[in-house]
């Protein structure tokens, strides 16, 4: 139908991030624990490899070593290591909460996703110290936590997927119609917007709002999917006592979905208002994981496992997990010591008869108890779960896999046009500037990649892309 009426749709394949901040240096040694040494300081795009590689977030003892490291110790030892990537832009780290951290502007929204690395950042390690004020090095401070930004959502960048948008001012190089030159359009004039306007769009800020209303998806684009390959390789050299062993390591990899609480909404008889009510968003840091086999008595936290009488009763609690914290189980106004939950009861809260989320407590458990863990899907959908090994030809360092990656989108997503061209008073029927918003307004939550590796560091290299069709 559409060949028939000579209407073409565009579909653009838009890359995924392919270089990676460098967060592990080639060339300093290893720590105790055979960790390379952090890639600490500043850097930008044009410091970016082609690979992003694990950070060891958890060793547990295991047992007796048969050699002992350098140290003279002879332990053996269980390393977890984490890699992970957020479609999309992640939250900007903020630290902990400590004086001299940067500000939390929403102190009760706790983030739904990881913090990851941005493109340009300053990375520091893990114990430094937030609350001296001499200990300083420089703005966008963060520690490496072993997520990095995927985009693939939308590049502001991208002259032809602006092009596909029904709000969007013609491409300067797609237009036929320049005078300069160079062939270009003619500067911009003092209202702020070109003079070749768009003749398919409103040009004023009323006549925008009026077509959105009647026509929510006027601004979209089609979301196919996201492909990508993953080539995964374990870069840890098998030690003496590992060598004999077929040591490939072992790694579960998870696609998820933060799910986003849905929004009740009820109309007061009495003030003639409506009322909306709607849960706080999940916390990556507590609600990940869940098992009813991890009780408060047992390795999640035990600490509550003692012969008085003051924590006996919560042995039987399962709270929710993350990787480094659990969720708190205690009610009220604790202190900083003692930390609560509380229940938010402002009755003009949007939030009101749900429980604030909370940092929690840091848990006990092992690198298998992370590793193996069962995802929370009350808080988080699973698009993918899978475990495998590393490839069986080789042993240890140089152990390779390639896994095939497709995140399902499938659906239409709505924009919300230009912005004004003045951002006071007079925007309400002001004219439009030529700059378009590219949040996505309907897509609810962004898919994480997590790959957690046991006793094998990895190293990964990405290739992909996301397909979007023009509406």
């Amino acid at each position: 139908m559409l060949d028939a009426l000579d209407i073409h749709k565009k579909t653009i394949k838009l890359q995924v991030n392919e270089r990676f901040p460098k967060t592990f240096s080639t060339t300093a040694g290893t720590n105790a624990y055979g960790e390379p040494a952090l890639e600490i300081g500043q850097y930008n795009v044009g410091d970016h490899v082609d690979y992003a590689v694990s950070k060891c977030i958890r060793t547990t003892t295991i047992g007796p070593s048969f050699e002992a490291d350098s140290s003279g110790a002879s332990a053996q030892l269980q390393k977890l290591d984490l890699l992970g990537f957020v479609v999309g832009e992640s939250r900007t780290w903020s630290g902990p909460h400590a004086d001299g951290a940067p500000a939390n502007d929403h102190p009760d929204y706790l983030n739904s996703y990881p913090y990851a690395l941005k493109p340009i950042g300053n990375i520091q390690a893990d114990d430094y110290d937030w609350s001296d004020d001499q200990n300083q090095y420089g703005v966008g401070v963060t520690n490496y936590h072993g997520f990095h930004e995927l985009s693939g959502l939308y590049d502001a960048q991208s002259q032809e997927l602006k092009s596909m948008r029904k709000s969007a001012i013609p491409v300067v190089k797609h237009d036929t119609m320049g005078t300069a030159a160079g062939g270009e359009m003619e500067a911009i004039t003092n209202q702020g917007q070109s003079q070749h306007a768009h003749k398919d769009w409103p040009d004023n800020v009323r006549d925008q709002i009026h077509l959105l209303n009647e026509n929510p998806y006027a601004d979209s684009l089609y979301y196919h999917s996201m492909r990508m390959q993953f080539l995964i390789t374990g870069i840890t050299i098998p030690n003496s006592s590992e060598k004999a062993s077929n040591h490939r390591g072992v790694v579960r990899m998870l696609i998820l979905r933060p799910r986003m609480p849905s929004v009740r909404t009820r109309w007061s008889g009495t003030t003639n208002e409506p009322i909306i009510n709607m849960d706080f968003p999940p916390h990556f840091d507590t609600d990940l994981f869940y098992s009813g086999k991890k009780t408060l008595g047992g390795r999640l936290d035990k600490s509550v496992r003692r012969a008085d009488d003051t924590v006996g009763d919560e042995t039987h609690l399962s709270p929710t997990f993350g990787l480094y914290n659990r969720a708190i189980t205690e009610y009220g106004t604790g202190s900083a010591a003692t930390p609560q939950t509380e229940m938010d009861t402002d009755p003009d809260s949007l939030h009101y008869g749900h429980l604030k989320p909370h940092e929690g407590k840091p848990h006990d458990l092992t690198a298998f108890d992370i590793f193996s863990a069962p995802i929370n899907r009350e808080k988080y959908a699973v698009v993918a779960d899978k475990t495998f090994t590393l490839d069986t030809r080789h042993h240890g360092v140089a152990s390779t896999r390639i896994e095939n990656v497709t995140i399902p989108f499938n659906k239409k997503v709505k924009f919300a046009g230009r912005k004004p061209w003045k951002a006071t008073s007079e925007v309400q029927s002001g004219v439009l500037s030529e700059e378009t918003w590219d949040d996505p307004l309907n897509m609810k939550s962004r898919p994480i990649v997590i790959m957690l590796s046991l006793d094998q560091k990895i190293s990964c290299q990405v290739t992909g892309y996301t397909a979007i069709s023009e509406c």
